[in-house]
């Protein structure tokens, strides 16, 4: 993005316009895919929370929703969140674990095992 001149973001990470209101690709990007918040179903009446912090060693954020915001607090080894629906945390082992509305504080998994 600095090398073609850029001094805001864009649609997306490969172009499109400077002007739109949605041009906050990081802010989506660290709700969706570093915190892993989406809809566990249509209309979030339930929620998957999956955290993959890469090298971070914590992040949070707070997700809109029709029912109300989902927070989420995330370090390597746990998960907190706070949700007006139930929540499901897929741990980076590839299990699922289920939670009621409310706050959580989930310990996550190992990593997933090597497939040599």
């Amino acid at each position: 993005m600095l090398s073609t001149g850029g001094s805001a973001f864009r649609e997306c990470w490969d172009g499109g316009s400077y002007c739109h209101g949605w041009s906050a690709t990081p802010s989506r990007d660290l709700l969706v895919h570093t915190l892993g918040v989406t809809p566990a179903e249509p209309g979030y009446g339930r929620v998957r929370v999956a955290p993959r912090l890469g090298t971070l060693s914590g992040a949070r954020g707070k997700v809109p929703t029709p029912h109300g915001p989902v927070r989420v607090d995330a370090t390597p080894d746990r998960v907190r969140v706070t949700s007006p629906v139930p929540v499901e945390v897929l741990h980076p082992d590839g299990s699922l674990t289920h939670h009621p509305s409310g706050s959580s504080a989930v310990a996550l998994a190992g990593p997933a095992p090597r497939k040599d």
